[in-house]
């Protein structure tokens, strides 16, 4: 039985013995780095923290924990978006569950979280983005109704 206030800080889920918790930031920014260094490991902790400041103050950059008896086990970073081909939307820029705790319904559970505060807010949808190289999570995100909808691309600008 999942206990779930949209406005509140924390849900938590009485079957799993997760509690989703809306992180403080940037206080609660070194209990999360562990988990999101294995999705971003080339992230050092000073600009994790320096980076979800600079998201947070522009576009309301948002950390989620997962924890499981007081361990964070997932992590979510999402924003609000507006766009003129997906409208206002949540975007999710970072998820990643440790892999002691994957197919244990976390990362659903950090899903639902942001499917909950989208329809909250009013918003057209969700979107996120993955590695063409990430089979596992493309067949994680086909698992929970996502679509795979485009192909994005990145150029690096030389420095001077």
């Amino acid at each position: 039985m999942s206990t779930a206030n949209p406005t509140a800080n924390s849900v938590t889920d009485a079957n799993q013995g997760r509690r989703l918790k809306v992180v403080e930031l940037p206080d609660g920014l070194e209990r999360v780095f562990p988990v999101i260094k294995q999705l971003r490991p080339d992230l050092e902790l000073g600009d994790y923290k320096r980076l979800v400041m600079l998201a947070h103050t522009a576009d309301g950059y948002r950390v989620v924990a997962a924890e499981v008896k007081g361990d964070v086990v997932g992590v979510m970073g999402y924003r609000i978006l507006h766009d003129l081909l997906h409208g206002s939307h949540l975007y999710i820029d970072d998820l990643v569950v440790t892999a002691k705790f994957r197919s244990l319904g976390h990362g659903s559970a950090l899903l639902n979280f942001a499917e909950g505060e989208a329809r909250r807010l009013g918003l057209s949808g969700l979107r996120l983005s993955t590695g063409t190289e990430n089979t596992e999570a493309k067949k994680f995100y086909e698992r929970e109704g996502w679509d795979e909808r485009s192909v994005s691309f990145k150029k690096k600008v030389p420095s001077h």
